[in-house]
C-alpha cells in the first residue's frame, strides 16, 4: 500500500485546480437603476397676448375647427399652429393643437404640444389625458448606463471569474465610482473582498448592498453571509494540533467537513491495513538441538512461520503521513484565509489507489 501511496502523491501534482471556480458564489449582474429623461423639456416663459391677438387667435380657431368638420386635417392643423403662435399663454391652443398635430401623424410635434398644455394648465382636468399621451408618444424614456460605468464592471466579472479577486476589486470599485448607487456592483465587490479573505471590506460592501436595496429577495441569504464573515478567524495553530491528534479534525475545524471525514477514513483505512494479520517469517534461538549421534549442538538462529501482522509498519506510516499532512494543510489554509488570498496550497484527496496530492497556483 506504502508504493500505492507514493506514486498516487506524485502523480497528483499534476492534478489541475477545479475546486476553487465550482465553489465560487455568483455574481450579479443586474443593471443600476438609472434615472429616467424628462418627458418633457423645459419650457420657456411665453409672453403674454394683447386683448387684439387674443381676438385674431379665437377666429383662427374657428377656421381651424370649420377646417376639421370639412374633413381638411393639414387645414386644421395650421389654423391652430398659427393660433397657437398668436396666443401662445392659451391653454386651450395647446390642446387642440397637440390633437390636431396627433391627428395627421406628427407625433413629436403632438409631444410637444401636449407638454406646452400641461405647463399651462397643469391641473386642467384634461392634464391626466395629456400626461398619458405625452408617455405613449414618448417612448421609452430609461436612460441607458453610462460606458464609463458598465466597462469597468464586465472588466471585473471577468477578472472575478478567471479567479483574480484584486483586480476584480478595483474593476468594481471603478464602476461603483461611475454609478454610485449600483447596488449589484456592491455586492460583486464584497464576493471578491471576501475571496481575497478581507472580511471587513466584505462586509461593508454587503451591508451597502442591503442599504441600496432593502426589499432583496436573497437578504436572509445576505444577512447570513455577513454573520459568516464576522465570525472569529480560524487558528492556524488549533487546525494544526487538532490534525495531528486526530486525521481530518483540522479540515473539519475549517469548515471543510467533508475533505476531513474523507481524510479521516483514508487514516482510518490505513490503521485497520496495519492491524491486519497474516503469516509472517520469525528468527528464534535454537538451544537444545542435536546432531544424529546424539550430541548437544551449539545454540543457533532458525526461521519459522507463524501468525502476525505483516502490514504494521507500512500501514502506520502511512496512517502517519496523512496525519501529518492533512494538518499541514489545515494549518496553511486557515492562515491564508485569515490574511489574504490563498495563491499557493496543498491538499491530499483519496484516489483508487491510495492518496493524491492537488497542488494550487494562482
Amino acid at each position: 500500500m506504502r508504493t500505492l501511496v507514493v506514486a498516487s502523491l506524485a502523480a497528483g501534482l499534476l492534478l489541475p485546480e477545479r475546486a476553487a471556480a465550482q465553489s465560487r458564489f455568483p455574481l450579479k449582474r443586474g443593471l443600476p437603476a438609472v434615472a429616467a429623461r424628462p418627458a418633457c423639456a423645459p419650457a420657456a416663459a411665453a409672453r403674454a397676448a394683447t386683448p387684439e391677438q387674443r381676438r385674431a387667435a379665437r377666429e383662427l380657431a374657428q377656421r381651424a375647427q370649420q377646417a376639421a368638420i370639412l374633413g381638411d386635417r393639414n387645414a386644421a392643423r395650421d389654423q391652430l399652429r398659427q393660433a397657437a403662435a398668436v396666443d401662445p399663454t392659451n391653454p386651450d391652443l395647446a390642446y387642440q393643437l397637440a390633437r390636431a398635430q396627433e391627428a395627421v401623424g406628427a407625433g413629436d410635434d403632438a409631444k410637444r404640444e401636449y407638454c406646452r398644455f400641461v405647463a399651462l394648465a397643469p391641473a386642467a382636468p384634461e392634464a391626466a389625458e395629456a400626461r398619458e399621451r405625452i408617455s405613449v408618444l414618448g417612448g421609452p424614456t430609461q436612460a441607458a448606463v453610462p460606458e464609463q460605468a458598465m466597462a469597468p464592471f464586465r472588466a471585473g466579472a471577468a477578472a472575478y471569474e478567471a479567479g483574480r479577486y484584486a483586480q476584480a476589486v478595483s474593476a468594481f470599485a471603478n464602476a461603483i465610482a461611475a454609478q454610485p448607487d449600483w447596488a449589484d456592483a456592491y455586492y460583486d465587490r464584497g464576493l471578491a473582498n471576501a475571496a481575497r479573505g478581507q472580511r471587513e471590506l466584505a462586509v461593508a460592501d454587503f451591508q451597502q448592498y442591503l442599504r441600496l436595496r432593502p426589499d432583496a429577495e436573497d437578504r436572509q441569504v445576505v444577512l447570513a453571509r455577513i454573520n459568516g464573515l464576522r465570525a472569529t478567524p480560524l487558528s492556524p495553530s488549533a487546525a494544526l494540533s487538532l490534525g495531528l491528534v486526530v486525521p481530518g479534525a483540522g479540515q473539519m475545524y475549517t469548515g471543510r467537513k467533508l475533505f476531513g471525514l474523507t481524510t479521516l477514513a483514508v487514516a482510518g483505512g490505513a490503521v485497520a491495513y496495519a492491524l491486519k494479520s497474516g503469516t509472517v517469517t520469525e528468527r528464534y534461538l535454537v538451544t537444545d538441538a542435536e546432531d544424529p549421534f546424539g550430541n548437544v549442538l551449539p545454540p543457533y538462529e532458525a526461521t519459522r512461520q507463524v501468525q502476525g501482522r505483516p502490514y504494521r509498519t507500512a500501514g502506520l506510516a502511512t496512517a502517519g503521513a496523512v496525519a501529518f499532512a492533512s494538518a499541514l494543510e489545515a494549518f496553511v489554509y486557515a492562515r491564508h484565509a485569515n490574511q489574504r488570498e490563498q495563491r499557493i496550497s496543498a491538499a491530499l484527496l483519496p484516489t483508487a489507489n491510495g492518496m493524491a496530492m492537488r497542488l494550487t497556483l494562482r
